[in-house]
């Protein structure tokens, strides 16, 4: 493995050299279209096999595209602040605000407080906050958070009550595993929970000049969300059956941790203020441009918006103390930007040589009675490849490709694009396959068969959600 490590990280530097060499020294080039082709597979190969940082190997294009003349600098640049991150780095910046005030931490548990009279309601209460949170903030983010709370319910059931030791070991790989599936699947209720939502929103409207409003991917992934995670409850109960009686200890010990966090003061007010105000101005923000005659509110000025403002306006005016300040800057995922930013540059110049329509070309005699089961196959596809690469990686290079081949079929962009980048987050069986399932099993409370013999079912629960009730919404709201 490490000899093939040298040789992805050396075969793309020799080739990269001999081109330069060609082209300097001797007048010659190769075909752009070969060139983005071999820029691509250099990219993609160094994102799967993390030969170097996901976000350095994303600046490749913005580099060696104007180096090898096949794009100028001009064009190349706008893919890196192209809409859709700023949206999603609003969304980082106001997520940062809800963690370092504790309110999502807060809300978690409080939710518990309330469920907690019984075994399944805590579980319930899991994925209640868990899916909840992750809307807003990102599911690694949320995975991480839920963690220690979810160590410390444990240790306290497994102190407080009468349990067998296999009961026990159920709840515990029911709570780890409600985590990792809550925060996939929570993510998917808004574009900026997940990854792959932001990328597939970003070449909606790069490659087709199409936008998919926040209100109405609520309103079609909120109903799918809500059933995928009745079915969770159900088939996580199923497998791992336990059975612990729950004392009023429980809630006095929630109750307890809750006050141990900071006192509920003028800092968490103002990040609650400013969240149900980001909240309230996407889901109506057409209703304000109706009123205006213009569009003059947009998805990413509004997540910009709220981010500002936790940097801008102070909770404490005596001291002029703001929620967010310098220090926090460096917290944000810079490294998840630039990859977006990589990713969309890649795809952007893939299109304008037309590697892409040669892709899809191949496969447009795949056949398929209805546009409805040519989407089913892709989207399987695309959960399938999820489980042994990362969603995000994947979503980078399928997506283009999806949804130029059903275009290609006559097919709606968003129809192919939405099923499928939402099944790339509805991955289940392997560490590998999202973030929230590599941090819950790096926990070390999950073991592997556990998670193959759930996150298999959950796989075929996934697609049977969006490709039912998800379905018969995206045709009628896209």
């Amino acid at each position: 493995m490490q000899n093939f490590r040298k040789f992805l990280f050396l075969a793309p530097l020799g080739l990269l050299l001999a081109e330069l060499v060609n082209r300097i020294f001797f007048g010659g080039a190769s075909s752009n279209f070969h060139m983005v082709i071999f820029m691509a597979s250099w990219m993609i190969s160094w994102w799967i096999f993390g030969i170097a940082p996901l976000g350095a190997t994303a600046l490749i294009p913005l580099i060696f595209l104007p180096v090898l003349q096949i794009a100028p600098l001009k064009e190349v640049t706008p893919f890196y602040s192209d809409s859709m991150i700023l949206l999603f780095l609003g969304g980082f910046i106001m997520a940062r605000g809800l963690e370092k005030t504790e309110l999502s931490e807060r809300f978690a548990l409080n939710v518990l407080r309330i469920t907690g009279s019984s075994d399944t309601g805590i579980v319930m209460g899991f994925i209640i906050s868990t899916a909840l949170l992750s809307m807003w903030i990102s599911n690694t983010a949320t995975a991480i958070m839920m963690i220690p709370i979810a160590q410390s319910v444990l240790k306290f059931l497994e102190k407080n009550t009468e349990h067998t030791q296999k009961d026990f070991a159920h709840i515990s790989t029911v709570i780890y595993l409600t985590i990792a599936y809550a925060a996939n699947i929570g993510g998917t209720m808004t574009p900026i929970g997940t990854p792959p939502s932001v990328i597939l929103v970003g070449f909606l409207e790069s490659l087709y000049g199409l936008k998919i409003d926040f209100w109405k991917w609520i309103l079609i992934m909120v109903p799918v969300s809500v059933l995928f995670l009745i079915l969770q409850f159900f088939l996580l109960n199923f497998l791992f059956k336990y059975k612990i009686e729950i004392t009023k200890d429980f809630r006095q010990h929630i109750h307890n941790s809750i006050k141990n966090l900071n006192p509920f003061d003028s800092s968490q007010k103002l990040a609650l203020g400013i969240f149900f105000l980001s909240c309230f101005l996407w889901i109506f923000k057409d209703v304000f441009n109706y009123l205006a005659k213009t569009r003059v509110l947009e998805d990413t000025t509004v997540a910009l918006f709220g981010g500002v403002l936790f940097f801008f306006f102070p909770y404490n005016f005596k001291g002029f103390k703001r929620i967010l300040d310098e220090s926090d800057i460096p917290t944000l995922p810079w490294n998840i930007i630039l990859l977006f930013g990589g990713g969309m540059a890649m795809a952007g110049v893939l299109e304008k040589f037309g590697v892409i329509q040669t892709v899809v070309s191949l496969f447009e005699g795949l056949p398929a009675s209805s546009p409805y089961l040519l989407v089913l196959i892709l989207s399987l596809l695309t959960l399938l490849l999820t489980e042994v690469m990362s969603n995000v990686a994947l979503s980078i290079i399928a997506l283009p490709l999806l949804m130029g081949l059903g275009q290609a079929k006559g097919i709606d962009p968003m129809l192919i694009g939405l099923p499928a980048a939402i099944c790339s987050s509805y991955a289940f069986s392997l560490p590998i396959s999202t973030p929230p399932n590599a941090i819950v099993f790096g926990s070390n409370k999950i073991n592997m068969k556990d998670m193959v013999k759930a996150g298999v079912i959950m796989n075929a629960f996934g697609v049977i959600s969006v490709m039912t009730l998800g379905w018969v919404l995206m045709k009628a709201l896209l």
